[in-house]
């Protein structure tokens, strides 16, 4: 699992020193195509699955929109490789239509 979110370059850079450990922005590391994919694919899940839009709002508040847009496609990664590890559809939560 590691080894995915390593790939895609979405982890975040660690800096260590003695018993410290310091976390950094993200890697970067991985393919920039598939990280710039992957957080468009965050944009669209963001709109259209209730679950990840609350994760992401939640988190924009705290932390800022472009850090939740990025957790959330880290997020997503976890969800598609699930559903193929799964051998199943990924399935988009949707919203709850206001009667």
């Amino acid at each position: 699992v590691r080894a995915l979110y390593s790939f895609t370059g979405l982890t975040p850079s660690e800096y260590s020193s003695g018993d410290k450990v310091h976390r950094g922005h993200i890697s970067r590391q991985g393919s920039s195509r598939l990280r710039h994919m992957l957080v468009e694919a965050a944009w669209k899940a963001v709109r259209a699955d209730e679950p990840l839009h609350d994760f992401y709002w939640s988190l924009a508040k705290r932390a800022g929109k472009k850090r939740a847009i990025v957790a959330v496609a880290r997020k997503l990664i976890g969800r598609v490789r699930a559903a193929i590890r799964d051998k199943r559809r990924y399935e988009i939560r949707r919203h709850k239509k206001a009667a």
